[in-house]
């Protein structure tokens, strides 16, 4: 049992879905940032856009989002938005990534991945079929969904 109470889904079909969708996404997206030099982490994509080291910034900071809403979904039963608006966020994402290093940046997308996944695995499946699927529709948007999206970023 955790802290907050709740046990990990053992007999739960959907939240082990989708954590294999998580688990299964992460190790690709992980894989091929682990096979790119880390001096290479600096290099833009595209002409004027977010370094590679922002990007996974950016990363690290929806898994941290996702985790927050998923917490006050579940102490309210209702879904959690934002504070702000995505471009809002991404850009702050970018900023706080120029003034840490590759290392940095490197652990904490990996300790929000972990600690976001151990918090979907406490999820229920009524929790993830609850209002229209919100919870799995975040879930998705922020993870696997999102690694597909950044994949291509990553050379």
């Amino acid at each position: 049992m955790s802290a907050t109470g709740r046990q990990p889904s053992g007999d739960q079909p959907i939240v082990l879905e989708t954590l294999a969708r998580m688990d299964d996404g992460w190790a690709a997206f992980r894989k091929r940032v682990q096979s790119l030099p880390i001096e290479r982490l600096a290099d833009r994509l595209g002409d004027g856009g977010w370094t590679r080291k922002q990007m996974l910034g950016h990363i690290s900071t929806w898994h941290e989002l996702t985790f927050e809403r998923l917490r006050r979904f579940v102490a309210s039963g209702e879904p959690s938005g934002l504070d702000d608006d995505e471009d809002t966020i991404n850009a702050r994402a970018a900023r706080a990534a120029e003034g840490r290093t590759s290392g940095e940046i490197l652990q904490t997308m990996d300790d929000t991945f972990r600690r976001l996944r151990r918090e979907v695995s406490l999820l229920s499946d009524a929790q993830l079929a609850a209002h229209d699927s919100w919870a799995a529709a975040v879930i998705a948007g922020n993870t696997y969904g999102h690694y597909a999206e950044h994949l291509p970023d990553l050379g």
